[in-house]
């Protein structure tokens, strides 16, 4: 079978690509490798200087880790993990200082929350990706002041470098529609499937293939009760569905690249390998 890929869907943060061709194990190590291996920005260190809030100091520092920052310029910037180990977090190759100080006097009249916002970043380049994110309320003569840094990771070493709150892999569904044998009750069973009811309605003989994540337990449910011998539901596992959700770190469409370049170096990797020990 031709091998084609097509995007079928894109949002701000959602795509789903469609993949036929190619074999499961391809498809299913593109979702893998979303979530495990595509390095994004994240705060590792945390120190702190004054800290009069009613949080302790790890809390704060476990929800500045979580906080989301965008990472497209980023992940060309900064030095890879493998290739940052063991750095101090003062270098400025590996990793950006972010500056948090913010104070209120006693005759506030009440205290505020403290946002990602009001984080600095040495690097203008790396941001929140969403800034109205609380991180502490600060009372009325309360003062915070800390210094973080962030470096690049993977969601196999934590899950807040992973750079998707989603990675689905699907097969497409394929309906056989006999539609000579077509009866009222089949065709209210599955009236929400709209293009297999008008199938029914006309009396045509055909297959309609679902590009598209449905919720498939409807049409299996009339294929074994009120549609018996008339529809059928197939699954195509030559025919792929990748759905990935960005979390904000990257774009999604950056988020398969990456993948996809990093697939592409395991392979080579795998096959230097395999040279060598012939070789020997």
């Amino acid at each position: 079978m031709e091998k084609s890929v097509d995007i079928l869907d894109f949002n701000n943060n959602r795509i789903t690509v469609y993949l036929e061709g190619f074999p499961i194990a391809f498809g299913n190590a593109l979702r893998r490798l979303v979530l495990s291996d595509v390095p994004t920005m994240a705060v590792d260190y945390v120190y702190f200087y004054d800290n009069d809030t009613s949080v302790y100091d790890e809390i704060i520092a476990h929800r500045l880790g979580l906080l989301v920052l965008k990472s497209d310029d980023a992940i060309h910037k900064y030095g890879l993990p493998e290739n940052c180990a063991g750095k101090s977090e003062t270098d400025t190759n590996c990793y950006t200082q972010i500056v948090l100080e913010k104070e209120l006097s006693n005759d506030s009249g009440s205290g505020i929350y403290v946002k990602a916002s009001d984080l600095k970043f040495s690097d203008a380049s790396i941001k929140p990706a969403y800034p109205d994110t609380p991180i502490v309320y600060l009372a009325p003569g309360q003062r915070i002041h800390l210094v973080a840094y962030a470096r690049l990771g993977r969601g196999k070493e934590h899950g807040k470098w992973s750079p998707a709150s989603a990675s689905v892999l699907q097969y497409t569904t394929l309906v056989d529609i006999n539609g000579e044998k077509a009866t009222d009750e089949c065709i209210e069973c599955v009236s929400y499937y709209k293009e297999v009811a008008n199938s029914l309605k006309a009396r045509e003989n055909t297959t309609i293939e679902y590009k598209t994540n449905i919720n498939t337990s409807g049409l299996r449910y009339c294929e074994e009760s009120s549609c018996k011998d008339i529809i059928k539901v197939r699954y195509d596992s030559s025919r792929l569905l990748l759905t990935v959700e960005s979390n904000g770190s990257l774009e999604p469409q950056q988020i398969i690249l990456e993948a996809s370049n990093s697939l592409d170096r395991r392979v080579e990797e795998l096959l230097e390998k395999i040279e060598k020990v012939s070789n020997a």
